[in-house]
């Protein structure tokens, strides 16, 4: 199932619980007057349905009287309408807000998959994935990821939906930790992530074609850097018949990373060719591969091989 088909049912099947329930009776003859204030916020935002004002007041009055008189009544109604609050904060895209109610459930749900979910889906689509990307809330986004990976990798599955894919899901979740991870440039560990993500979904182009981008630009700046360096020598070391060892070294890392962005671009080259990914994209990502399988291939000056590259990555 799409990733934006799932935000239905992110938050579980209770939130289509109603808010507005049956209520005991209005408290005003009350024995504890200050008891019957606290139930009184709660019972007057309720009945004009302001979710937000009701939630807080029946928390208000849990915190007060944990063992009140109306406090096993409140305790029941609190569940639903935390979902349901939890609702409104995503539609409204409130992020502190979301935070805010995803945790007050999950401190007595540590393991609602749904709200782990959905808390995790939106940082990343509000924030990791936004145009400019922003990284406010990126420590909630590692932990909500992490957590929502080890409860589906125990064999948990979303509430309310039939046809969970685990391998797709943990394949954006592990992205959501190789984005942060990767937020300051490349890494082993991010470059790791990127790698797990993708041999979760390799065909998704959402998946493993931003993954392998990702890491192409990477390696593309490696092998730039590792150009200029070899570059930098003048031309006659570098045209020796004998290489001193600091030019041998500076070429060993020149190829290295010549081969390292071959397998990634061919890898997406190939996977746009699959998908039918946009000719733009897939042009621009095939002029850097060519020109760089040239340059490791100098007898192929044509790149006839290179096709052979990229259909080996299918």
């Amino acid at each position: 199932m799409p990733l934006r088909n799932l935000l239905a049912t992110l938050v579980g099947l209770t939130l289509a619980v109603s808010v507005l329930v049956l209520a005991p009776a209005s408290p005003l003859a009350a024995q504890d007057q200050e008891e019957a204030i606290a139930y009184h916020g709660w019972f007057a935002a309720n009945q004009t349905q302001d979710n937000t004002k009701a939630v807080e007041a029946a928390e208000v009055y849990l915190g007060k009287f944990p063992t009140g008189q109306y406090a096993e009544f409140l305790t029941k109604w609190l569940a639903p309408a935390r979902l349901a609050r939890l609702n409104e904060t995503i539609k409204a895209g409130e992020v502190d807000a979301m935070l805010d109610v995803g945790g007050s459930i999950l401190a007595k749900d540590p393991e609602n998959l749904n709200v782990m979910y959905a808390l995790a889906f939106q940082l990343r689509r509000r924030e990791l994935m936004a145009s400019p990307k922003s990284f406010a809330h990126a420590a909630q986004a590692v932990d909500l990821s992490q957590k929502t990976i080890a409860l589906v990798e125990s064999g948990k599955t979303l509430a309310g939906v039939q046809n969970f894919n685990k391998d797709a899901t943990l394949a954006w979740l592990y992205q959501n930790l190789a984005m942060v991870e990767g937020k300051d440039g490349a890494s082993p560990k991010a470059i790791g992530l990127y790698e797990k993500s993708t041999s979760l979904s390799p065909l998704d182009p959402a998946i493993a074609g931003r993954n392998l981008l990702e890491l192409l630009s990477w390696r593309q700046a490696s092998y730039t850097d590792a150009a200029n360096a070899y570059n930098a020598f003048p031309d006659e070391e570098r045209g020796a018949t004998e290489l001193s060892p600091e030019v041998q070294a500076a070429r060993a890392q020149v190829d290295a990373w010549a081969d390292d962005l071959i397998d990634v671009g061919a890898a997406f080259v190939a996977l746009a060719e699959l998908k039918g990914l946009p000719q733009a994209t897939r042009d621009k990502v095939y002029g850097v591969l060519e020109s760089v399988y040239k340059s490791r291939n100098p007898d192929d000056a044509e790149a006839a091989g290179l096709q052979a590259v990229i259909d080996a990555k299918k």
